[in-house]
């Protein structure tokens, strides 16, 4: 099962970067796909009509004949987004609706990039005319529950969720998604956590006695530890309030990168029902100011980069950049 933590980090300087871990039983870190501006591609897999990409983008995804299929990425006006799983909470449409574009839940990263610019365009789509129907991936065999996380250029980030109840939208979040339960749940158990600080706690006395903490960190005691999708919030959520604002890019995606440790998973850590090991893939990182999208491989942990650039933006077809997944160590003494 597809596990994943995300979250949106500012900088001194007013770059924001959204990140995320992959979390999943086999590699899905294959390639990084480019598409530019005004290629066919199916919003859903039996579509009856196609459409035409308005904006250029790149992301990690898969690339077909039914066009590319991204699990997170950037488009040139700065919008970002990130898929993850939703189990036992995402409800879909089950047919179509008039005067409505019907799309597959995994093709909805794909479809915001290729079309949409802001958040403000992004929740009036989903609003008004974006229809997630159900239906089947035909890799996996089935209709996998999702939610979304927007960001856009302003820095502020968007939540996504389709429910039994209807679709939920969350413009005034912390910025911060994992799994299983929904938005609104995940930001009311922080409230269990108000005594977690990055501050070291006093000493007390206690009967006469004169108490005090083993050492540094005293004030993070209670921070849940295990990788449950609302431990993983509460982590992440944490982290990202109190650790020291970076000042450009480049300290935000390291930054962001040290965040994400914390929750991603090593092989054999955590098993499924049927003994499959869930792990951390790829985490990635997306620069809304300079189109960027960074990555780092469970088997390769160099930061790696590919950029909406100019050059990139030439090309009227697809580009993909193969992603090498083979440690890549650097010999001082060599």
């Amino acid at each position: 099962m597809m596990g994943c933590s995300s979250f949106v980090l500012n900088s001194e300087d007013g770059t924001h970067v959204l990140s995320r871990t992959m979390d999943f039983t086999i590699e899905m870190a294959e390639n990084v796909i480019y598409t530019p501006r005004g290629k066919e591609i199916d919003p859903a897999y039996q579509a009856k009509q196609k459409y035409q990409s308005r904006l250029a983008f790149i992301g990690m995804g898969q690339l077909s004949a039914d066009g590319p299929l991204l699990f997170d990425g950037v488009n040139e006006a700065g919008l970002t987004a990130a898929t993850l799983y939703f189990p036992q909470y995402a409800e879909y449409t089950k047919k179509s609706i008039a005067n409505q574009i019907d799309v597959s839940p995994d093709k909805i990263v794909t479809y915001v990039l290729a079309n949409f610019k802001n958040l403000a365009e992004v929740k009036k789509a989903f609003e008004s005319n974006i229809q997630i129907v159900a239906q089947a991936n035909p890799v996996l065999g089935i209709t996998p529950p999702l939610h979304w996380i927007f960001m856009d250029q302003s820095g502020r980030s968007l939540i996504v969720e389709p429910t039994k109840t209807g679709l939920k939208t969350y413009a005034d979040s912390l910025g911060v998604m994992t799994n299983s339960p929904d938005y609104s749940w995940q930001e009311t158990n922080l409230r269990n956590y108000l005594p977690v600080q990055p501050k070291q706690h006093s000493s007390i006395s206690w009967s006469g006695k004169h108490l005090t903490a083993f050492s540094q960190g005293s004030g993070t005691f209670g921070l849940p530890g295990d990788f449950t999708p609302t431990s993983r919030f509460v982590r992440v959520a944490f982290l990202k309030s109190f650790i020291q604002q970076p000042k450009d890019e480049l300290e935000t995606v390291t930054a962001a990168a040290n965040i994400l440790k914390s929750v991603s998973i090593p092989k054999g850590i955590v098993l499924t029902e049927t003994g499959g090991s869930d792990y951390t893939c790829y985490s990635s990182y997306m620069s809304s100011q300079t189109k960027s999208y960074y990555f780092a491989t469970y088997s390769n942990q160099r930061m790696r980069k590919v950029s909406l650039t100019q050059t990139l933006l030439a090309n009227d077809n697809y580009v993909s950049f193969p992603v090498t997944n083979d440690e890549d160590v650097q010999e001082l003494n060599k």
